[in-house]
């Protein structure tokens, strides 16, 4: 019998704040260093800021200086409740996802490809606006692609885009978190839909190179603060002529987002806008890596 898996305790700080303050108060802790979620409902006057730790003491200054409470997550109920099956989710005609024990109704047609994922403490079921379209511009840009083609997702979580790449034909994909948690929920899931050609890891994209390593297809969904600050590392891995979808971006802050990116050789080609969120495909210029990135003078409009 194998023993029992006991998970470390894990600490969360919460605070709400104004709506429209929403993008102040993540750039005040992001500037400390920390990666803040946010959730709230599109109209709704409050949002909900929160931050997780392993240690209590990790949080505690956070309570002394901004407010908000302490509480302790019972980590191995979180995952208990993530087992419960899930609905299943049709992104598209071909493309679907459910939990590791789902199963697809019977008297719907099955899709080409079925993702099983397992969220527990990662991002990425299928469920939230940027995963899905995420998932659908993937699918749409793998129909044009030759054999042979690689991929590389930033800020994998659950590893739902990197593993539906593999089954899109990637010949090989590249993905990382800064989380480890979310590395290791990623490898699990990446076991479970039999994956061979993904490789995951662990790394911050702040301090990530590319390299000489380029993609046809390069996809980054994590916050807008962090794709502002990391544009150029990100657009160096963009094979000319490979697409670049960017997500985990408030529509608030799309105008800048694009600002940022589009000072680069790129080309805005599909945006999806869904609830309070938004999604892009760009268009690396046609030209010789050895030119890539080059600034120039394009606007963002």
């Amino acid at each position: 019998m194998n023993a029992a898996v006991h998970y470390p305790p894990t600490w969360r700080w919460t605070r709400r704040v104004a709506a429209h303050q929403e993008e102040f108060w993540r750039g005040r802790l992001e500037d400390g260093g920390y990666s803040p979620a946010v959730h709230g409902r599109p109209g709704a006057r409050t949002v909900r800021l929160e931050i997780y730790a392993r240690r209590k003491t990790e949080l505690t200054h956070l309570v002394k200086k901004f407010d908000g409470t302490l509480e302790r997550i019972d980590v191995e109920k979180i995952i208990a409740q993530s087992l419960i099956p899930r609905r299943p989710i049709r992104i598209t005609s071909g493309l679907a996802v459910t939990d590791v024990r789902g199963t697809w109704p019977t008297n719907l047609p099955r899709p080409a490809i079925l993702l099983r994922i397992a969220g527990a403490m990662a991002f990425g079921t299928g469920e939230h606006a940027t995963t899905a379209s995420c998932l659908r511009f993937l699918q749409e840009e793998a129909r044009h692609l030759q054999p042979g083609w690689t991929a590389l997702d930033i800020g994998t979580g659950s590893g739902i885009l990197a593993i539906a790449a593999e089954k899109l034909g990637a010949a090989s994909v590249t993905a990382f978190d800064n989380d480890a948690r979310a590395v290791s929920a990623a490898l699990a899931n990446a076991r479970r839909n039999r994956c061979r050609r993904v490789t995951i890891t662990e790394g911050d994209v702040l301090r990530w190179s590319a390299g000489r390593t380029r993609h046809p297809v390069v996809a980054a969904n994590v916050y807008s603060s962090i794709l502002r600050a990391a544009a150029p590392r990100i657009i160096r891995a963009v094979r000319p002529g490979g697409c670049l979808i960017l997500s985990g971006i408030l529509r608030t802050e799309e105008s800048e987002v694009l600002r940022t990116f589009l000072e680069y050789p790129l080309n805005l080609e599909k945006a999806s806008r869904r609830g309070k969120w938004a999604t892009f495909l760009l268009r690396t210029a046609n030209q010789s890596a050895a030119k890539f990135p080059r600034k120039t003078s394009r606007s963002a409009e």
